[in-house]
């Protein structure tokens, strides 16, 4: 087999070739190098590599498996993690590309590297995000934008951008994500692949010195691949109980099993264009009203469905803001109590919108933020009582397709759509309200428009994860996305 068919494998085919002996984790770990030697420079999706330590890994992995010793479930698979609030010891952690950062190497292992390297996945590097995640696209002063691998013109999405276009563009079958407001699912829209946010608590977040830091709203680690197949398979290794996750929960079966199930016959979904509150592109909007009737046509009930929340989008998208930059508050004074005061000499290097919310939640009285819990149980209501009557709830991801990269750093979104004014950082992302409530969600690829992918948002009740999954993977059988990667492996790699 050869380098590029290996690179073109999916995880699942990965890993049981491997098993079987058909290939070797250095050949897949080289053909993964190879891969983003090739076209990373022209994508700008990783910023960081450790190739000899993968490939070390590799061939002691090789030896085991050689000698008949027993190796994990996903032995052999490229992988790469994201450049924010995940840590690998010895690798630098730029928190979204902070220019001061550039050195720092904080000596700390976070979930998605600590439980994929258990599992026998070989990491080769990093992938780019914006400042903080505190935006809806892929873009920084330290390493620029990460282009979309459809249209290079365009940008990736974020904050998990730089994974999402380095799974689109074949670096590798599966790459890590968080997200705070929607960074697994907007660039899985974006990038024409799939991103899986788990209900909160499935997956293991270990937060010090505050073990509580990640519920305010809820962050959420999760893998983005190019089949829902793939994310099940590194779902039964990120997905469990740990004693140090204060809201961690056990999980009982298989998500690999659970899409053997994917039956959507008789399920009640609810279909929201909006949530009633965000303006939408007629592309998106015609697009996924299109995708949708794949579920009518499997034999689900489907119904459009009211969303009352009293609030308007920039309302909810400033209270996201507030909750989010609470926690980015927090993780600021623990840099600067290591020596490290990036609002002091280095305020320069962090985008002014942040920066503005930064200043407001420091100074927010208590009654401020009383209120916004009050606004996000509001919130919270609104997805329950609608879970009373449906199975799953399905929207667009984004409202806008993906927007033309900019120049310093500063690439966002949309600041209007429909002549609606909205925020440009994260008021376009349909996603950010299950941050608010801990629902499961996913986003899958539902067609094109202008060249460009369109996202589908499923998402399930609390703990419904595999309900979710087994009804991606019933969208993906009956709307497959597969050919539409020719697309990016026809692009130019001029740089």
């Amino acid at each position: 087999m050869t380098g590029g068919d290996i690179s073109a494998l999916t995880a699942v085919e990965t890993t049981e070739l491997v098993r079987k002996k058909a290939i070797s984790p250095v050949e897949t770990v080289r053909a993964a190098i190879k891969c983003i030697e090739q076209r990373n420079p022209s994508i700008n999706a990783v910023i960081f590599t450790d190739f000899d330590g993968a490939l070390n890994q590799a061939t002691d992995l090789e030896k085991r498996i050689m000698r008949g010793d027993g190796v994990g479930p996903l032995a052999g698979l490229p992988t790469l993690m994201k450049d924010l609030f995940d840590f690998k010891p010895g690798w630098p952690s730029t928190l979204g590309g902070i220019p001061r950062l550039r050195d720092y190497r904080p000596n700390i292992w976070s979930t998605y590297p600590k439980k994929m390297e258990a599992a026998d996945a070989v990491l080769l590097g990093k992938t780019n995000s914006p400042v903080m995640g505190f935006r809806g696209t892929t873009d920084n002063p330290l390493f620029g934008p990460t282009k979309n691998p459809f249209d290079l013109s365009k940008n990736s999405g974020g904050s998990s951008g730089g994974s999402a276009a380095a799974v689109a563009d074949g670096f590798v079958p599966v790459a890590g994500a968080s997200d705070g407001g929607g960074s697994i699912r907007i660039p899985a829209s974006w990038c024409g692949v799939v991103g899986f946010q788990p209900s909160f608590g499935r997956v293991p977040l270990i937060t010090r010195p505050n073990a509580f830091e990640a519920i305010s709203p809820f962050v959420y680690q999760g893998p983005i691949a190019r089949t829902v197949a793939d994310i099940a398979l590194v779902m039964d290794s990120l997905a469990g109980y740990d004693p140090h996750d204060p809201f961690s929960i056990a999980t009982s079966g298989s998500f690999s099993e659970a899409l053997q199930f994917a039956d959507l016959a008789g399920k009640r979904i609810g279909y929201t264009a909006d949530f009633g509150v965000f303006p939408v592109e007629r592309e998106v909007a015609d697009c996924v009203a299109t995708a949708v009737q794949a579920f009518t046509d499997a034999g689900a009930i489907v119904d459009e469905v009211q969303f009352a929340l009293p609030f308007s989008v920039t309302e909810l998208s400033d209270l996201w803001c507030r909750l989010i930059t609470a926690g980015s508050c927090a993780a600021l004074r623990n840099l600067k109590h290591s020596g490290i005061d990036l609002l002091g000499d280095n305020s320069d290097e962090m985008p002014e919108p942040l920066l503005h919310w930064l200043h407001h939640v420091s100074k927010q009285p208590l009654e401020e933020t009383q209120h916004d819990q009050e606004m996000r149980s509001i919130v919270f209501d609104a997805f329950a009582d609608l879970f009373l009557r449906y199975d799953l709830i399905v929207s667009p991801t984004t409202a806008t397709l993906p927007v033309d990269n900019a120049t310093g750093g500063l690439t966002t979104g949309p600041s209007q759509i429909n002549g609606i004014k909205i925020d440009p950082q994260i008021g376009w992302c349909m996603t950010y309200l299950t941050n608010m409530t801990g629902n499961a969600a996913a986003s899958v690829p539902c067609g094109m428009s202008r060249g460009l992918p369109v996202g589908l948002q499923i998402i399930g009740r609390r703990y419904g994860d595999m309900d979710v999954l087994a009804a991606c993977a019933a969208f993906e059988r009956l709307r497959p996305w597969k050919d539409t990667y020719r697309i990016t492996r026809a692009r130019s790699l001029v740089v």
